[in-house]
């Protein structure tokens, strides 16, 4: 009897020890493609092309195979950069990016210092001032629209056409949230830079701005898919899939790390394809597929269903990963209610081992890589993480931030999952 509690005392100190080195792994992962030097692992600054050299410098190590003479699978995406200088002050003080404001994306570049001309509540509720104010030149101002306390429904339609049109040709419009700052990348350059500026950094009586912003637009972008595959008894795959790409920089002094957003799923099919490289040949073909050009519209995986490396209908299940650095309340699985047998086997295998709080199921969304392979007919779920972390598009998403606090069971349970399946 003491042998055997040896024994088993050894089997789980070894088990604890491998579930914590997968973390420490997917920490370090984390902490370097999350790092300034990665840019946001946007398009500015070569942030996307340095990540997917990480990658394939780690796929080579395990020993993975490629379709092609690459990993790689390059294709072309418009985008707009913010890359150089990026400064906004306000009656001569100085705000601070991504934490006071941010640039749209699709801003212009601007420099200058110009008077401010204010819509708020008290002038649209003067019909005969806002019509004297809306016919003036403002092709030397900057228009802060501040519309708090305002309840006239009538003026939505003039809101959007000032802040996404700038219809009064203004030098610059910002808007003021309530909200947190969140940014997101973008396909297309306006002829004029728009700042979402929070209301708590807007001083009493703005007189005048000051901006310096840098843009450039990109035409024809060349990013890349990156994919690689393990063996196995048959051609007849299962994939996993998440994209590497986040929303880069925004100017030469703010960067979004993008930790949950979409390093955690990085970090997961890292750790799945050394899992399933050091195992016997599995059953199946597993293959990894890690896209760019997610944040502008899942360009990468609709470019892949378009160009696929190997037939769609080769692909037996996919499982697309996005978001899934919490878990404390469990994990939500996107087409579960479609792939109703897929999904109760994930329940099954979750309550026979108890590895998430629960495991919810949802319908169908076009929110991330899997849709358009949905969409060509293959069957495909997606998981995302639920739990207290809400950091998402802004600077705080950091590794340092992101609990991880489920990250190895759901690592055990999509084992287990392939494994049986």
């Amino acid at each position: 009897m003491k042998s055997v509690f040896i024994f088993l005392t050894i089997f789980l100190l070894s088990f604890q020890q491998s579930i914590s080195q997968t973390k420490e792994e997917a920490r370090e992962i984390l902490n370097t493609i999350c790092s300034e030097a990665f840019h946001g692992r946007g398009y500015a600054m070569g942030g996307a092309q340095k990540t997917a050299e990480f990658i394939e410098k780690r796929l080579k190590k395990l020993g993975l195979k490629k379709f092609n003479k690459t990993y790689f699978q390059k294709f072309n995406i418009h985008a707009n950069t913010l890359s150089g200088n990026n400064t906004v002050s306000i009656n001569n003080k100085k705000l601070t990016p991504g934490i006071d404001y941010l640039f749209s994306a699709s801003s212009d570049s601007l420099t200058g210092k110009f008077p401010v001309k204010i819509i708020n509540a008290a002038l649209i509720k003067d019909s005969s001032k806002f019509k004297t104010f809306i016919h003036s030149d403002f092709s030397e101002c900057v228009i802060l629209i501040d519309t708090f306390s305002l309840n006239n429904q009538s003026f939505n339609d003039a809101y959007q056409m000032i802040t996404e049109r700038n219809i009064l040709k203004a030098k610059a419009v910002v808007k003021i949230t309530r909200k947190n700052l969140v940014y997101a990348p973008s396909k297309i350059r306006k002829d004029f830079p728009l700042i979402i500026l929070k209301q708590s950094s807007l001083p009493d009586n703005p007189k005048d701005i000051q901006i310096a912003v840098d843009s450039k637009y990109y035409s024809a972008f060349e990013t890349q898919n990156i994919i690689a595959y393990i063996k196995g008894k048959t051609d007849t795959s299962i994939v996993f899939s998440a994209h590497y790409d986040h929303l880069g920089t925004m100017g030469r002094n703010v960067f979004f790390p993008g930790a949950n957003d979409n390093g955690s799923g990085v970090a997961s099919l890292l750790t799945l394809a050394k899992y399933f490289s050091k195992q016997k040949k599995p059953k199946y073909t597993i293959v990894f597929m890690f896209f760019s050009g997610e944040e502008l519209g899942l360009q990468g995986s609709y470019y892949y269903t378009q160009h696929p490396v190997f037939p769609l209908s080769k692909i037996k299940f996919l499982i697309n990963l996005d978001m899934v650095g919490s878990g404390d309340k469990g994990i939500k699985v996107v087409n579960g209610t479609v792939f109703k047998t897929e999904f109760d086997k994930l329940v099954t295998i979750n309550n026979r081992n108890n590895y998430l709080p629960s495991i919810k199921i949802r319908g169908k969304a076009a929110n991330s890589d899997h849709y358009f392979f949905f969409e060509k007919g293959v069957p495909t779920i997606f998981i995302y993480t639920l739990g207290k972390y809400k950091e998402y598009h802004n600077i705080f998403d950091t590794p340092e931030r992101l609990p991880l606090s489920k990250f190895e069971e759901l690592m055990h349970l999509l084992i287990d999952f392939i494994n049986e399946f």
